[in-house]
Protein backbone atom coordinates (compact mmCIF):
# COMPACT_ATOMS: atom_id res chain seq x y z
CA UNK A 1 0.00 0.00 0.00
CA UNK A 2 1.58 3.39 -0.86
CA UNK A 3 1.71 6.15 1.00
CA UNK A 4 2.41 10.02 0.94
CA UNK A 5 3.91 11.59 3.44
CA UNK A 6 4.04 15.03 1.87
CA UNK A 7 7.48 15.39 4.16
CA UNK A 8 8.96 19.13 4.17
CA UNK A 9 11.77 20.94 6.06
CA UNK A 10 9.20 22.65 8.29
CA UNK A 11 7.74 19.35 10.35
CA UNK A 12 8.66 16.14 12.11
CA UNK A 13 7.33 12.78 10.61
CA UNK A 14 6.10 12.08 14.41
CA UNK A 15 4.35 8.65 13.89
CA UNK A 16 7.41 7.51 11.91
CA UNK A 17 9.55 8.19 14.43
CA UNK A 18 7.32 7.17 17.06
CA UNK A 19 8.09 3.47 15.67
CA UNK A 20 11.22 3.73 14.97
CA UNK A 21 12.52 4.54 18.79
CA UNK A 22 9.33 4.92 21.12
CA UNK A 23 11.41 7.18 24.54
CA UNK A 24 13.54 9.43 22.20
CA UNK A 25 10.73 10.77 20.06
CA UNK A 26 7.21 10.63 21.75
CA UNK A 27 7.02 14.05 22.45
CA UNK A 28 7.95 17.21 20.41
CA UNK A 29 9.08 19.45 23.28
CA UNK A 30 10.59 16.80 25.63
CA UNK A 31 12.58 15.05 22.36
CA UNK A 32 13.17 18.45 20.72
CA UNK A 33 16.66 17.56 20.69
CA UNK A 34 16.15 14.47 18.52
CA UNK A 35 13.90 15.91 16.78
CA UNK A 36 15.86 18.84 15.52
CA UNK A 37 19.55 16.59 15.48
CA UNK A 38 21.25 14.10 13.85
CA UNK A 39 19.39 11.17 14.92
CA UNK A 40 16.30 12.61 13.30
CA UNK A 41 18.38 12.50 10.01
CA UNK A 42 19.80 9.41 10.21
CA UNK A 43 17.19 7.19 12.25
CA UNK A 44 13.67 8.61 10.31
CA UNK A 45 14.77 10.62 6.94
CA UNK A 46 17.81 8.88 5.80
CA UNK A 47 16.28 5.52 6.51
CA UNK A 48 12.93 6.25 5.05
CA UNK A 49 15.12 7.14 1.52
CA UNK A 50 16.93 4.02 1.65
CA UNK A 51 14.46 1.75 2.41
CA UNK A 52 11.47 2.96 0.43
CA UNK A 53 9.09 1.06 3.02
CA UNK A 54 8.17 1.65 6.26
CA UNK A 55 11.17 1.37 9.27
CA UNK A 56 9.04 -1.42 10.57
CA UNK A 57 10.30 -4.82 8.86
CA UNK A 58 7.37 -6.93 8.88
CA UNK A 59 3.53 -6.27 7.69
CA UNK A 60 1.84 -3.13 9.74
CA UNK A 61 -1.48 -3.32 11.33
CA UNK A 62 -3.43 -0.86 9.31
CA UNK A 63 -7.71 0.18 8.75
CA UNK A 64 -7.49 1.67 5.32
CA UNK A 65 -10.08 3.59 4.86
CA UNK A 66 -10.56 2.84 1.49
CA UNK A 67 -12.00 -0.87 2.16
CA UNK A 68 -15.10 1.03 4.10
CA UNK A 69 -15.48 3.80 1.34
CA UNK A 70 -14.49 6.59 3.89
CA UNK A 71 -17.39 5.91 6.29
CA UNK A 72 -17.36 5.14 9.59
CA UNK A 73 -20.66 3.75 9.67
CA UNK A 74 -19.25 1.49 7.53
CA UNK A 75 -16.89 0.25 9.41
CA UNK A 76 -18.61 0.04 12.54
CA UNK A 77 -21.56 -2.14 10.53
CA UNK A 78 -18.54 -4.46 9.91
CA UNK A 79 -17.50 -5.38 13.53
CA UNK A 80 -18.12 -8.31 15.56
CA UNK A 81 -21.13 -8.05 18.18
CA UNK A 82 -18.87 -9.03 20.89
CA UNK A 83 -16.68 -5.28 19.87
CA UNK A 84 -20.56 -3.53 19.89
CA UNK A 85 -21.07 -5.22 23.62
CA UNK A 86 -18.03 -4.10 25.01
CA UNK A 87 -18.50 -0.46 23.50
CA UNK A 88 -22.21 -0.14 25.19
CA UNK A 89 -21.00 -1.50 28.27
CA UNK A 90 -18.39 1.60 28.36
CA UNK A 91 -20.94 3.47 27.81
CA UNK A 92 -23.58 2.54 29.71
CA UNK A 93 -20.99 2.94 32.60
CA UNK A 94 -20.89 6.86 32.17
CA UNK A 95 -17.46 6.51 30.59
CA UNK A 96 -16.94 9.12 27.22
CA UNK A 97 -14.45 9.69 24.84
CA UNK A 98 -13.15 12.94 23.76
CA UNK A 99 -9.81 15.02 22.74
CA UNK A 100 -7.84 16.71 25.42
CA UNK A 101 -4.74 18.80 26.98
CA UNK A 102 -1.97 15.74 28.18
CA UNK A 103 -1.16 18.04 30.63
CA UNK A 104 -4.05 18.81 32.47
CA UNK A 105 -4.29 15.16 33.51
CA UNK A 106 -0.53 13.97 34.03
CA UNK A 107 -1.25 12.52 37.46
CA UNK A 108 -4.54 9.89 35.80
CA UNK A 109 -1.67 9.31 32.94
CA UNK A 110 0.67 8.15 35.34
CA UNK A 111 -1.91 6.08 37.31
CA UNK A 112 -3.01 4.45 34.58
CA UNK A 113 0.88 3.46 33.87
CA UNK A 114 0.65 2.10 37.31
CA UNK A 115 -2.25 0.23 37.24
CA UNK A 116 -0.38 -1.79 34.72
CA UNK A 117 2.08 -2.87 36.65
CA UNK A 118 -0.98 -5.13 38.92
CA UNK A 119 -1.19 -6.88 35.58
CA UNK A 120 2.05 -7.38 34.00
CA UNK A 121 5.26 -8.79 34.75
CA UNK A 122 7.76 -5.66 33.61
CA UNK A 123 6.54 -2.23 33.22
CA UNK A 124 9.05 0.34 31.46
CA UNK A 125 10.37 2.52 33.59
CA UNK A 126 9.65 5.24 31.58
CA UNK A 127 6.00 5.12 32.36
CA UNK A 128 6.71 4.89 36.16
CA UNK A 129 8.43 8.74 36.43
CA UNK A 130 7.00 11.29 38.55
CA UNK A 131 3.92 13.17 36.61
CA UNK A 132 5.70 16.35 36.71
CA UNK A 133 8.32 14.79 34.82
CA UNK A 134 5.65 14.95 31.94
CA UNK A 135 4.92 18.52 32.03
CA UNK A 136 4.96 20.41 29.22
CA UNK A 137 4.32 18.03 26.77
CA UNK A 138 2.75 19.35 22.74
CA UNK A 139 -0.70 19.07 23.33
CA UNK A 140 -3.37 21.04 21.97
CA UNK A 141 -1.91 23.81 19.57
CA UNK A 142 -0.28 24.11 16.20
CA UNK A 143 3.62 23.12 17.18
CA UNK A 144 6.42 24.63 15.22
CA UNK A 145 7.00 21.73 13.32
CA UNK A 146 3.50 21.19 12.24
CA UNK A 147 1.46 22.14 9.64
CA UNK A 148 -2.37 21.19 8.66
CA UNK A 149 -0.71 18.10 6.97
CA UNK A 150 1.84 16.60 10.43
CA UNK A 151 -0.01 16.86 13.31
CA UNK A 152 -0.70 14.72 16.33
CA UNK A 153 -3.82 14.70 19.11
CA UNK A 154 -4.32 13.53 22.58
CA UNK A 155 -7.64 11.42 23.08
CA UNK A 156 -8.99 9.97 26.04
CA UNK A 157 -11.97 8.29 28.29
CA UNK A 158 -12.93 10.06 30.63
CA UNK A 159 -15.42 10.06 33.84
CA UNK A 160 -17.15 12.72 35.67
CA UNK A 161 -16.17 13.44 39.20
CA UNK A 162 -17.49 16.17 40.27
CA UNK A 163 -14.72 18.50 42.25
CA UNK A 164 -12.14 16.06 40.90
CA UNK A 165 -8.83 17.55 40.53
CA UNK A 166 -5.15 17.24 39.18
CA UNK A 167 -2.51 18.64 41.03
CA UNK A 168 -3.94 22.24 41.96
CA UNK A 169 -6.49 22.20 38.83
CA UNK A 170 -10.28 21.20 38.92
CA UNK A 171 -11.00 19.33 36.40
CA UNK A 172 -14.29 17.60 37.02
CA UNK A 173 -13.19 14.34 35.59
CA UNK A 174 -11.28 11.44 35.46
CA UNK A 175 -8.82 10.02 32.43
CA UNK A 176 -9.35 6.18 32.28
CA UNK A 177 -7.88 5.83 29.13
CA UNK A 178 -5.74 7.40 26.54
CA UNK A 179 -4.67 7.51 22.82
CA UNK A 180 -2.30 9.94 20.91
CA UNK A 181 -2.29 9.71 17.54
CA UNK A 182 0.29 11.25 15.28
CA UNK A 183 -0.72 12.59 11.37
CA UNK A 184 1.90 12.39 9.20
CA UNK A 185 0.52 12.96 5.35
CA UNK A 186 -1.99 9.93 4.31
CA UNK A 187 -1.60 8.45 7.16
CA UNK A 188 -2.22 8.17 11.02
CA UNK A 189 -0.66 6.17 13.48
CA UNK A 190 -1.41 5.15 16.84
CA UNK A 191 1.06 6.57 19.32
CA UNK A 192 1.06 6.37 23.06
CA UNK A 193 -2.18 4.39 24.42
CA UNK A 194 -2.98 2.11 27.50
CA UNK A 195 -6.14 2.02 29.56
CA UNK A 196 -6.41 2.16 33.46
CA UNK A 197 -5.74 -1.86 34.27
CA UNK A 198 -8.64 -2.32 36.59
CA UNK A 199 -11.40 -1.05 34.50
CA UNK A 200 -10.87 -3.49 31.53
CA UNK A 201 -13.21 -5.46 32.11
CA UNK A 202 -15.72 -2.24 31.44
CA UNK A 203 -15.25 -2.30 27.98
CA UNK A 204 -12.71 0.91 27.52
CA UNK A 205 -9.82 -0.40 25.07
CA UNK A 206 -12.77 -1.03 22.33
CA UNK A 207 -14.36 2.05 23.47
CA UNK A 208 -11.85 4.26 23.33
CA UNK A 209 -10.11 2.43 19.59
CA UNK A 210 -13.39 2.48 18.14
CA UNK A 211 -13.89 6.38 19.21
CA UNK A 212 -10.36 7.04 17.94
CA UNK A 213 -10.95 5.40 14.53
CA UNK A 214 -14.70 7.25 13.97
CA UNK A 215 -12.32 10.78 14.56
CA UNK A 216 -9.59 9.52 12.39
CA UNK A 217 -12.39 8.90 9.02
CA UNK A 218 -12.98 12.70 9.71
CA UNK A 219 -9.25 13.81 9.20
CA UNK A 220 -8.64 15.32 5.72
CA UNK A 221 -6.78 13.75 3.76
CA UNK A 222 -6.08 11.01 5.89
CA UNK A 223 -6.04 7.01 3.88
CA UNK A 224 -5.06 4.52 7.12
CA UNK A 225 -4.72 4.10 10.66
CA UNK A 226 -1.83 2.49 11.32
CA UNK A 227 -1.43 0.03 14.65
CA UNK A 228 2.48 -0.76 15.11
CA UNK A 229 3.16 -4.27 13.38
CA UNK A 230 0.43 -6.78 12.91
CA UNK A 231 2.29 -9.65 14.67
CA UNK A 232 1.72 -8.02 17.66
CA UNK A 233 -0.95 -8.88 19.33
CA UNK A 234 -2.94 -9.87 15.61
CA UNK A 235 -6.08 -11.58 17.05
CA UNK A 236 -7.09 -8.68 19.13
CA UNK A 237 -6.04 -5.96 16.64
CA UNK A 238 -8.16 -8.27 14.02
CA UNK A 239 -11.24 -7.86 16.15
CA UNK A 240 -10.84 -3.93 15.59
CA UNK A 241 -10.63 -4.29 11.73
CA UNK A 242 -6.99 -4.09 11.07
CA UNK A 243 -5.13 -5.65 8.61
CA UNK A 244 -1.93 -6.76 8.06
CA UNK A 245 -0.37 -4.55 5.10
CA UNK A 246 3.25 -3.66 3.59
CA UNK A 247 3.56 0.09 3.32
CA UNK A 248 5.53 1.95 1.07
CA UNK A 249 6.07 5.11 2.23
CA UNK A 250 6.65 8.38 -0.13
CA UNK A 251 8.63 11.10 1.69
Amino acid sequence: MKISLYNNNKIKLQGVAYYIDCYKFWDLNHCADNFSGPLYQTMVTNRLLGAGHHPYTGPMAVIDFNLHDFKFDKYQHSLSSNVKRDIKRASSKGFYFKEHDFNNHLWDFSEISYSQCRRKQRVNEWYLQEPTNYEGAHSGVMHKWEDESHYSKWFGVFKYLKHYKQGDLITNEKLFAYCKVAVDGEMASIHLMWAHGDFLKQGLMFYLLTNVVKKVFLFEGVKSLVYYGYAQFPEWKSRLLFKPVQLKLQL
